[in-house]
């Protein structure tokens, strides 16, 4: 039993310190091709980028903790943007307004791809790629193609403002603490005790009663919810809502997720994996991006990471059985 726990902790600890060593390396490699890498003008730069990615992958996290996944993610933040330009741009509604109505919009495409999957019973990766596809379709329908530009504050608000003194973003401190609140969430709620129940076993987590599929479609409006949230706070950054961006935030999340130690096939997982291997991509790009390489790579780095960490998994569960 001591043997069969001691394998157990070791596993988990693997993980722990691949990661750490992951982030020690990126540290060192790009600190020593660019003075400008440990500047505190490119961490809050850093800090800023990953905050997206990783509001993004909460939701992730969430979907993947109960044996599914969410690809439309990316568009369900570019479209989230884009609603928020219609709504308070061409429409003149108040920011808070139009701020609640883009994330519901966002909310509502989570509650489709959550019905389709659970009530229709289709499989997770077909109806979250036929979503991403029709979004990307909607953003380019209702925008005509065109960004949805604007200098009110109001609109910048979020992704802009910094804090005084250190100028820490405003964006990298709500990333945080999401990642606070749903870390809480997932370990002292029901409902969170639930979501590991389903991802578990769910022939057992319908024996004890659980709703699987209720448990489910709420995931996926999260998903959605925080996807839009992202996407919120991306155009704001950009003060316009722009039609191509977060095309790359599905894999990028499920990547950023996994890495951290979220299995795929659900049930085992936390928060602080997803933070640190969001931070792990998150400097990764912005290392290359530092050194003039272009998205090509940075994608090709992304699929690089997403293998490493499932072989990573592969191997701590080996290690555990």
């Amino acid at each position: 039993m001591k043997k069969e726990r001691s394998l157990k902790i070791n596993g988990d600890m693997l993980n722990k310190y691949i990661l750490v060593a992951l982030l020690i390396i990126e540290l060192v490699v790009f600190s020593m091709l660019s003075d400008y890498f440990l500047t505190m003008k490119n961490i809050f730069a850093i800090g800023l980028n990953i905050s997206v990615l990783g509001i993004v992958s909460i939701g992730q996290t969430l979907c993947i903790l109960t044996s599914d996944f969410d690809l439309s993610v990316g568009n369900a933040a570019a479209f989230t943007g884009i609603m928020l330009g219609v709504f308070f741009e061409k429409m003149g509604m108040n920011y808070v307004l139009a701020f609640i109505l883009a994330i519901g919009v966002a909310a509502l495409v989570g509650l489709v791809n959550g019905l389709l999957i659970t009530k229709l019973n289709i499989n997770a990766f077909i109806t979250t790629m036929a979503t991403n596809f029709m979004l990307g379709g909607l953003v380019l329908l209702v925008s005509g193609g065109q960004a949805i530009l604007s200098s009110k504050p109001a609109f910048g608000a979020i992704g802009r403002t910094t804090f005084t003194g250190l100028k820490i973003p405003l964006a990298m401190v709500i990333f945080i603490v999401l990642y606070l609140i749903f870390s809480w969430f997932l370990k002292n709620t029901v409902l969170g005790r639930y979501i590991y129940c389903v991802g578990g076993n769910a022939e057992s987590a319908k024996i004890a009663g659980i709703n699987i599929h209720k448990v489910k479609i709420i995931t996926y409006v999260l998903s959605g919810a925080l996807a839009g949230f992202a996407g919120i706070v991306l155009a704001s950054r950009m003060n316009a809502a722009q039609i191509s961006v977060g095309s790359t935030y599905g894999m990028e999340s499920i990547a950023g997720t996994v890495l951290g130690g979220t299995v795929l096939s659900g049930g085992k997982g936390k928060m602080l994996g997803t933070f640190m291997g969001v931070l792990v991509t998150g400097i990764l790009s912005n290392g290359l991006t530092m050194l003039g390489l272009n998205q090509a790579w940075r994608d090709i780095a992304t699929g690089l990471l997403l293998v490493f960490a499932i072989i990573m998994q592969n191997v701590t569960g080996k290690i555990k059985r």
